[in-house]
């Protein structure tokens, strides 16, 4: 029994991870701020979850994700809060991500597998 439990909870962990990944928009850090104005540049990258954190990395023009991968891993992560507009932001010690989803529906997917792989990382380190 408890090799069928663990090879359901392997499922749900492979249907999550292949869930949350795809072109979502990161917003650039250093907007420019013109007198009351603000200008803000929202970045196109390959977004994809792994068991330990939240990796983003450039596209191309045809969406191919290139360069190097950067990682925001779980343990950094205090807090992911779903915003309007299909946005979402990953709060950290030293600075928070804001991406940006296609639709709301895809924003709603990944901040709920983002908060259960999140909760399955922390229940694996205790």
């Amino acid at each position: 029994m408890a090799a069928a439990e663990q090879e359901v909870a392997q499922d749900d962990l492979a249907a999550l991870l292949v869930e949350t990944r795809g072109v979502l928009e990161k917003l650039a850090e250093g907007n420019l701020k013109l007198g009351t104005w603000q200008m803000v540049l929202w970045q196109p990258r390959w977004v994809f979850a792994s068991t330990e954190a939240l990796c983003y990395q450039k596209i191309t023009a045809d969406e191919r994700p290139i360069g190097k991968e950067k990682r925001i891993p779980f343990s950094d992560i205090q807090q992911i809060e779903e915003l309007e507009f299909g946005e979402f932001v990953l709060q950290c010690p030293r600075r928070d991500y804001t991406f940006k989803a296609p639709d709301e529906f895809k924003c709603q997917v990944f901040v709920h597998n983002l908060r259960q792989l999140r909760e399955r990382w922390k229940a694996s380190t205790r």
